[in-house]
């Protein structure tokens, strides 16, 4: 190629490369065309998944431009444009030097009547906040433990069943009447109106402490509903707090600014309403396991004191055994008291026998042998009386124990029943079903099995 260029430039043309053409042509576009708005209808659209590059064309009824969004740029937009769609993009003309192909590169994208929403959304806004609505409402309104709340959201979207499952599991005692509506759509505006206008009459009655109006995410047109003027005035002057979880967390509506409080989605809103009862459960969880710590901590300071009481206290068999040799010992030794009584008695007879002996008058000595036979007489009296005195107190002492011996009690038609490490039962929660028992009975034990 050099070597023709060369050989023709005596001929005084310029002859240029077709890379130098399209590069020529694309600075023409560039500085001739400032950066356009274009509307038309998306067709032959493309994405490359490696790059994230959007291929295109617009076209109306009678022409089709070529157009590309490179990554950087389509990124940011909230919605993925689909083939038929009516959009504005902005964008700068150009030719791709290598191909040589005619496109104009978008920067922007919006659809097609998003910015006449936008403006309708800015004037409303304007208006409502020159009113002091917005001034109404605010966030210290809400009450800190909530009970029962009114819900306005789409029975069949996402939106009730994040709430409802989000409230379960938080705070599972909090009431939730749902109030559905239509959310976007011919008669959605008027159909959350009426809601509205129910849940004022119905809380004379139900006593409503917080209204939730939620819906899932979406674009401007999906969530217009929720910039209807009407709407707004009812919750700016509603007679509860309202929180707001309408759309995802980059989506706002007018319904935000007149509620008490705006929460980023239908989750959050279920978070915030049920935050109070939730922390509420937690203390009180808190409370719960504090206290039954204690009680353990009382309750084994108990079981070591009766662990203590129970070595020190002796068994009933012990205490028998322990009043049958104290008898044994008050026996001998009533024994040995008598025998020893007769011994001096005995003396005392001799040495009165021995001095009536020693006198010679008779009467003396039949006075003094009368004496005798009277002194013993006597003396067998007192002794047969403190024999039977004695035996009584014995026969007393043994009913006693007799009373006190457990085996005397089963003779009775009582019976003691173990469980299966041996301990006492003394009530049926001690035992579960199909536990092994032994019953003791005044002849003979019994084994069983706990049916309930």
């Amino acid at each position: 190629m050099e070597d023709h260029i060369k050989k023709t430039s005596d001929d005084n043309r310029e002859i240029l490369s077709v890379s130098e053409v399209n590069q020529a042509a694309n600075d023409f576009l560039n500085e001739a065309f400032p950066p356009l708005w274009i509307v038309g209808e998306i067709s032959n659209f493309k994405e490359y998944g490696s790059s994230g590059h959007w291929y295109f064309s617009l076209k109306d009824s009678d022409s089709v431009l070529n157009a590309a969004m490179f990554r950087l740029q389509n990124i940011g937009l909230r919605f993925k444009p689909k083939e038929g769609d009516q959009v504005i993009i902005q964008g700068k003309l150009s030719i791709w030097k290598k191909t040589g192909r005619y496109q104009i590169i978008a920067s922007k994208m919006e659809l097609a009547g998003f910015g006449e929403l936008l403006r309708k959304f800015e004037q409303l806004k304007n208006k409502l906040n020159e009113e002091g609505l917005f001034q109404l409402k605010n966030e210290n309104q809400l009450p800190e433990v909530v009970n029962k709340i009114a819900l306005i959201t789409s029975k069949n979207g996402a939106a009730i069943k994040d709430v409802i499952s989000t409230v379960k599991r938080r705070a599972p005692h909090l009431e939730v009447v749902l109030f559905p509506v239509k959310v976007q759509g011919q008669g959605s505006s008027e159909s959350v109106v009426s809601a509205l206008e129910s849940i004022k009459r119905l809380n004379v009655v139900e006593n409503f402490e917080t209204l939730l109006i939620c819906r899932g995410g979406g674009s401007i047109e999906d969530l217009w509903t929720f910039n209807d003027e009407n709407i707004c005035r009812e919750i700016a002057h509603f007679p509860i707090p309202v929180i707001s979880g309408v759309g995802h967390e980059t989506d706002f509506t007018l319904v935000d600014f007149v509620s008490n409080l705006r929460a980023a989605t239908p989750t959050a809103a279920a978070e915030i309403v049920s935050e109070g009862a939730s922390k509420v459960i937690s203390y009180l969880e808190e409370m719960r396991r504090l206290l039954q710590e204690k009680v353990q901590r009382v309750c084994g300071v108990y079981k070591e004191k009766l662990q203590v009481l129970i070595k020190l206290i002796r068994s009933p068999k012990q205490i028998i055994q322990e009043q049958y040799l104290k008898l044994d010992y008050k026996t001998e030794s009533l024994k040995k008291s008598m025998d020893s009584l007769k011994l001096r008695k005995k003396d005392v007879l001799q040495k009165l026998y021995l001095q009536l002996k020693n006198q010679t008058p008779d009467n003396k000595i039949l006075m003094y042998k009368n004496q005798l036979i009277s002194v013993n007489t006597l003396l067998q009296k007192e002794l047969d009386k403190t024999i039977i005195s004695n035996i009584n107190k014995t026969k007393y002492l043994e009913e006693q124990l007799n009373a006190l011996n457990p085996v005397g009690i089963l003779d009775r038609g009582y019976s003691i029943t173990y469980d299966h490490k041996g301990g006492i039962i003394r009530d049926s929660a001690m035992v579960s079903n199909g536990d092994k028992i032994k019953t003791k009975l005044g002849s003979g034990e019994i084994q069983s099995k706990v049916t309930k």
